[in-house]
Formats: structure tokens, C-alpha cells, sequence
């Protein structure tokens, strides 16, 4: 939204997403920003920049001061609310020159934060279904750009660490704090039934899974905040569509400290077992083959860093529990190696459980599961998209088994059906470091146009991209 017509268009765009917003006076008597504001110094904290600031109601209308969220909105899909929980007894002397001591009012303030690098927001006061524009806060770029680094890791209890500041804000996501829009939910709406439809086309046992957030398993243990209620996952699990998606949160928590790692985003390896286990059985296969396949793996002991144990100074490092018996590295037929988004593995196991193929769609919470889905399926293809699907590979492979994957802070993400697996390819290609052009030429493991097993799954013209 670069221009005052794009915001224009935003507010229309929104308006009419929302219409349950009303266009009548605000109930507002008076309210203030402290910031952002042009006649103080910006405020940023661990969290990022600090949005503060205060709304007293008309008389009439104080007893809703309880039912009052302070709404602050940058992205379509979704929004940050907060309530007013704050008390400012400055604002009750000073603005009603009154004794704050049991005013109606005096939990009147809010403080938040939003990403430092955001040049433009709206704010919002909503009172349950209806809301009144309060202002939209612009920021100077330059001032955006010169906001300092701010901390990506969260300590909680017992040394466990939780992600922050993340561009999919997760402790936010986890204390219900940063809610789907509506336009939002509609799009997942649209999402599920395009999967499904995509999958009934090809006549393919089918699963949306999504890996529940460390935070959402582990947090009632370890995280310093308490979990709110109605976050985005709540909000997608109550769609209509979701009734058959596949979230495994349950299997998780019954695996206590072993579902997650304790200096990483990521679920462990035993936890990755209970995920392909909860995910075989929405795909119809039978759930006693399919402990058995496992029954008799072995597990050693390792020291591992982790995502954010390697944010900190000094590092931090944790014990884990590592699959030793099985190695799904031996069956990679094909691995174009890219980092993330774009990457094409293709694993072929013809001791697996099951005859056919399951095409994943999935972010980085599958590569763990490489180790137990290889075993299950005789071919795996996987797709690094965070369940972005790409019809024409759907249409190449021709699957038995489909599984669009991502993560649950991810969902305030919308996936698309529609996407070119050659486009991701191609962007990633573009953009590599020469560090990442040496990682993706060490890992990578190539085959020949006409590879058997790439040319039966139709993958010739996506191997040679």
C-alpha cells in the first residue's frame, strides 16, 4: 500500500469484508496515542515497536469498556486485537478529573507491539461485532528502516525456547491475540475445497496435516505467557471444511518433553512418528501394520543446537533423541537440493508398506517425517511449498496418497491451489548465495531425463528445471 489510493482501496476492500462494522459515530469520548506518535521518540522493545495509547467512552457507553479490543491491521488475512487491559489512572485524573480508585474506566490503556519495519497501520476500536476506524498511523521509512534488531527467541521455563518476533508473529498466534479476517477464513474456505476437489479428481485418499506450533504442545509447561483462546488455528480447526483435516496435537502431547526439541522450532523424531502415524490413519492405512513398521526402531542420544538455540550468545545446545536404526537417505532416488521453497525430493522404498505413491505438498516439519512415510508408501514425492499445491504436478504423478502440509503459525498464510513448482524452482535458482550454491551441490543427487523411476511419475520436466 504504497499510495493513498492503494490505502483507499485497502479500507473499501476491508469495509466490505467486515460488514458487520459500523458506519455510526464511535462511542469514543476521547482517546490518544502515545505511540507511534510524531511528537515523541518511537518506543521499541524486545517484541518490536510499541503502540500505546488510551480510550475513555462516553458516559452512556462505559459499561462496555470490558468489551473493548483495540484492533491493529497491516495484512488482509489477518489482524492483531487487544484489549483494553491497561490501567491509566494519569488519564482518569487528568482527562475526566476524577480519583481513578474503582473508576468504571481506569483499565482504559493498551500496549502492544507490531513489526519494527511496518511503515503504515490501521487502528481500530471494536466492541464484539461492531468497529470504528480510529486512525490510520503512518511511519516515517527511514525511521523503519533504522528500528533496532530485535530478539528472535523467546526463554521459557526450564531452559525451554519458544520462536519470537517471527514474521507470522507466533506469540501472538498463541495468545489468541492475532486473529484469521474474515477474508482470512474465506480463503482457507476456498483453499480446503480446491485440495479436496484436486484430490477427488485423481481419486486420492487425501490430508491436510498441520504441525501443531511447539507453543500450542509444549506451552502449557514451559511458556512464559498463558494460551489464549480463538487464535488463528481455533479458527481455521472450526471452518466446516477442516472437519477432516488432520492436526495431531493430541498424539503430541501424549509424548510429553519427547514431542519437541527444546532449543528448535521443530517437533523430534519420535514426534514426527506420531504425526505419520496420526496421518496413515486418515489415509486409510491400517493402524497396526503400520506400528508394526516402526515396533522396532532404536533411538540413541545426541547434542543438537537447534534453530534458535543457535540465535543465542552463547549458543545452547540440548539432548535429543535420534533415530539410529533406519535412514531414509539410502531410498532419495532424486534431491535438487534447494533451501527451502522449491525443493523436489523423491524417495522410492520397495520394501514399503503400501504399493503406491503419496505426493506431499510440505514445509520443513516433513523432512522428519521422511523417516517413517518412506517406509509406508513405496514412492514419496515431496514438495517444499508449505501446502502450496501445484495442480500440474498432481496431474504428472498422478498420486494414491496427497498431502498438503504446513505448520500451524504458518496458517496466517493462506496457501494457494494454484502454484508453479517451476516458478519456485526457478526464484529460489535466481537468488542463491554462493554459500547455498555449495549446499545444494553437496546435497544434491541427480538423475537422467529418463530415470525409470522419475519418468513413471511424469517429473521429467520439473528434474531438468
Amino acid at each position: 500500500m504504497g499510495t493513498k489510493r492503494e490505502l483507499k482501496k485497502w479500507l473499501k476492500q476491508y469495509l466490505l469484508d467486515r460488514p458487520a462494522v459500523t458506519r455510526e459515530v464511535a462511542p469514543v469520548h476521547r482517546w490518544e496515542l502515545d505511540y507511534p506518535s510524531d511528537m515523541r521518540s518511537a518506543q521499541f522493545s524486545e517484541s518490536g515497536r510499541v503502540v500505546q495509547g488510551w480510550v475513555l467512552l462516553n458516559t452512556e457507553h462505559a459499561e462496555w469498556q470490558q468489551k473493548l479490543t483495540i484492533v491493529a491491521a497491516w495484512e488482509p488475512a489477518y489482524e492483531l486485537c487487544h484489549p483494553l487491559e491497561i490501567e491509566r489512572a494519569d488519564v482518569i485524573e487528568r482527562v475526566l478529573g476524577a480519583s481513578d480508585e474503582d473508576h468504571l474506566q481506569r483499565y482504559c490503556g493498551f500496549r502492544f507491539t507490531v513489526p519494527p519495519s511496518l511503515t503504515r497501520f490501521t487502528l481500530w476500536l471494536a466492541c464484539e461485532d461492531q468497529r470504528w476506524l480510529l486512525q490510520v498511523v503512518e511511519i516515517n521509512p527511514p525511521e523503519a528502516l533504522q528500528a533496532p534488531e530485535t530478539l528472535k527467541v523467546l526463554e521459557g521455563k526450564a531452559g525451554w525456547l519458544f520462536l519470537n518476533n517471527d514474521t507470522n508473529a507466533s506469540v501472538d498466534q498463541y495468545r489468541g491475540r492475532l486473529r484469521l479476517t474474515p477474508r482470512g477464513l474465506s480463503g482457507w474456505q476456498r483453499y480446503l475445497s480446491a485440495f479436496y476437489a484436486l484430490a477427488e479428481k485423481q481419486k486420492a485418499a487425501s490430508a491436510v496435516l498441520v504441525a501443531p506450533s511447539k507453543e500450542s504442545v509444549m506451552g502449557p509447561g514451559y511458556h512464559p505467557y498463558a494460551e489464549g483462546a480463538g487464535g488463528p488455528i481455533q479458527q481455521l480447526l472450526a471452518l466446516p471444511e477442516a472437519q477432516v483435516l488432520v492436526y495431531p496435537v493430541q498424539a503430541l502431547m501424549a509424548l510429553g518433553d519427547d514431542a519437541f526439541i527444546q532449543t528448535d522450532t521443530h517437533w523430534t523424531q519420535r514426534g514426527a512418528m506420531a504425526a505419520s502415524k496420526v496421518l496413515a490413519a486418515a489415509l486409510g492405512l491400517d493402524e497396526r501394520a503400520v506400528e508394526n513398521t516402526f515396533v522396532d526402531d532404536e533411538y540413541g542420544e545426541l547434542s543438537l543446537t537447534g534453530d534458535l538455540g543457535s540465535k543465542l550468545k552463547p549458543e545452547r545446545t540440548c539432548r535429543i533423541s535420534s533415530l539410529h536404526t533406519f535412514n531414509y537417505h539410502q531410498y532419495r532416488c532424486f534431491d535438487n537440493g534447494l533451501p527451502n521453497f522449491g525443493r523436489l525430493v523423491v524417495l522410492a522404498n520397495g520394501k514399503a508398506l503400501m504399493p503406491g505413491t503419496c505426493l506431499i505438498f510440505g514445509s520443513s516439519s516433513s523432512y522428519s517425517m521422511f523417516n517413517y512415510v518412506s517406509r509406508l508408501f513405496k514412492r514419496v514425492v515431496f514438495v517444499h511449498s508449505a501446502g502450496n499445491l501445484d495442480p500440474e504436478v498432481v496431474k504428472a504423478v498422478q498420486p494414491e496418497f496427497l498431502v498438503a502440509q504446513t505448520n500451524a503459525r504458518f496458517v496466517v498464510q493462506v496457501p494457494s491451489a494454484s502454484c508453479s513448482l517451476q516458478a519456485l524452482i526457478a526464484e529460489k535458482k535466481a537468488c542463491l548465495s554462493e554459500e547455498e550454491v555449495m549446499m545444494v551441490a553437496k546435497r544434491r543427487i541427480g538423475v537422467e531425463t529418463h530415470n525409470p523411476v522419475i519418468s513413471s511419475l511424469g517429473l521429467s520436466p520439473w528434474v531438468v528445471t
